[in-house]
């Protein structure tokens, strides 16, 4: 009996959270975004629901911004995901200084990242992006060009050595070089040479990290 009445409190509760949720003030703007009609307290969670969820989750997030182009919005649940393709629509979101916040999204990274400015939010983003922009200043890049110019080339050269290989998985071939790229601008330290035990190790580490942040 207590049992049962204890699952009736919290199911009654969890109806009211939900109905604040979809029907309060950010609810009401929320659902006045396009998107596919959900069900009642699952919302559009069962587009989802596929043994290859990876691919599945790419296919379906590609039609319906199609579909509702340029805003597309899904619930999980309780939670409220809007989708933006539109430039201009970027722009006005990422150019602001004021609406910085990170979604819940984010803190699958916390443990990997830990706050740095990935994670972080407030006025330790704000610090660390001053800190960190002059290196995207066009003249620090353009210094750059070359070095990036020269692992395209080798990626490419790399292509055309597989010849009649077929490679389904382009993502670790991508990322070696990548990693390249990244090692002889942001470190001074270039990997041309480099085909050490250890490097494998960091490439095949950070793939991995990759999928169960993915996944999770």
């Amino acid at each position: 009996m207590f049992v049962t009445l204890l699952l009736l409190l919290v199911l009654i509760g969890y109806l009211t959270y939900h109905y604040y949720v979809q029907y309060g003030p950010n609810g009401r703007l929320i659902n006045k975004i396009p998107g596919p009609i959900g069900y009642p307290i699952i919302g559009n969670i069962l587009l989802f629901t596929r043994i290859d969820l990876l691919e599945h989750i790419w296919k379906v997030h590609f039609n319906l911004i199609n579909q509702y182009y340029p805003l597309c919005k899904i619930w999980f649940f309780l939670i409220p995901i809007v989708a933006i393709r539109h430039p201009d629509d970027l722009e006005v979101i990422l150019g602001s200084t004021k609406h910085i916040e990170k979604s819940k999204i984010y803190d699958v990274l916390k443990s990997w990242f830990n706050t740095g400015l990935i994670v972080s939010k407030g006025s330790k983003w704000q610090s660390r992006r001053k800190i960190l922009t002059p290196t995207f200043h066009f003249n620090i890049l353009q210094q750059f060009a070359k070095i990036l110019i020269e692992e395209g080339e080798r990626m490419s050269t790399s292509l055309k050595n597989t010849e009649d290989t077929i490679t389904k998985d382009l993502i670790p071939f991508i990322g070696v070089h990548t990693m390249n790229a990244l090692c002889e601008t942001a470190m001074g330290t270039s990997l041309k040479e480099t085909d050490s035990f250890h490097i494998q190790q960091y490439r095949k580490a950070f793939h991995q990290l990759t999928k169960i942040c993915l996944y999770r």
